[in-house]
């Protein structure tokens, strides 16, 4: 029997790959939701994979229930850097799960991360972390027949983006400014879906579960030193204490740096987190190495 699966956030980086893993199953058809359905990155997925896009914008108070009918399981993500949803993550989680439970959905997937505040006895304030937390609790309240909580690493993509390195005017060397922190872990953002899919296929398997989707974990130093065999480019490190990061100014700064020093304390996924989960879901997330060797011309820009 087919089921549908509704993704939201389908245009942006984790509902995309849901979308492209799920495509490649007979027995899943995809409703994809977009603020925008008319947008070329939405009709590029309509062009390649085939689904169904609707239109929906999670700040709606009266978000269409129609997003929900027939559907079997649903993928939901928010991101807390969209401006729109900055401090209203909590409520738009809310607001899905009811939908989707009054409609009848048996599978629901958060894309959810760990309680940073709750963890850390509010020493450390990392709201993007701790209100998916928030919404996780809230879900496994709501009675559906099956949840998952996949939860995304930090981005290898965060290099080219939040941390891209600058170059030295005087030396022509590529720099990383980074704030100090013991170890971080990290993934290819285009492997949420095969983890999303495995647990869809499998829901008994991963009912319930909190699935940390890591690819690997490391320090600066081994960053700094794959990215250079990668590369050949010899960049250096320029790790800055994370209160001088802190107010470096561009929004989320303070954010960030409270983050590294989850990570220096606790690690990404506190210290309860199972980071072998999302390998046993998929075998092939891939590694920092790969990762770089695939993605090394994107570095040329800098």
């Amino acid at each position: 029997m087919t089921k549908l699966i509704v993704v939201f956030g389908a245009t942006g980086a984790q509902g995309g790959s849901v979308i492209k893993f799920l495509s490649r199953h007979k027995d899943f058809k995809i409703r994809a939701v977009t603020r925008d359905p008319t947008k070329d990155s939405a009709k590029k997925l309509e062009k390649e994979y085939g689904v169904e896009l609707v239109k929906g914008d999670l700040n709606d108070a009266e978000f269409p229930k129609s997003v929900f009918e027939d559907a079997y399981g649903v993928f939901l993500v928010t991101n807390f850097w969209d401006p729109t949803s900055q401090g209203k993550e909590v409520a738009q989680g809310k607001r899905i799960a009811d939908l989707a439970k009054e409609a009848g959905v048996k599978h629901f997937q958060w894309s959810s991360l760990p309680d940073v505040e709750k963890e850390s006895n509010g020493k450390y304030d990392v709201p993007h972390f701790t209100e998916k937390a928030k919404v996780e609790t809230y879900i496994r309240s709501k009675g559906f027949e099956f949840t998952s909580f996949p939860a995304a690493a930090f981005y290898y993509q965060n290099f080219l983006t939040f941390f891209p390195p600058k170059k030295d005017e005087k030396t022509g060397k590529l720099t990383f400014t980074l704030p100090e922190s013991s170890s971080v872990t990290a993934f290819d953002v285009n492997d949420t879906g095969a983890v999303v899919t495995a647990a869809f296929q499998h829901p008994h398997k991963w009912n319930g579960r909190f699935i940390p989707i890591s690819g690997e974990h490391f320090t600066w130093s081994e960053f700094i030193e794959k990215f250079n065999k990668a590369t050949g480019k010899g960049a250096v490190l320029n790790l800055v204490p994370r209160e001088t990061f802190a107010k470096f100014g561009f929004p989320g700064a303070e954010e960030l740096a409270e983050m590294f020093g989850w990570f220096d304390e606790f690690g990404y996924y506190g210290r309860a987190g199972k980071r072998e989960l999302g390998l046993r879901a998929y075998h092939d997330l891939k590694s920092l190495s790969e990762w770089l060797e695939e993605n090394k011309s994107a570095f040329d820009k800098f």
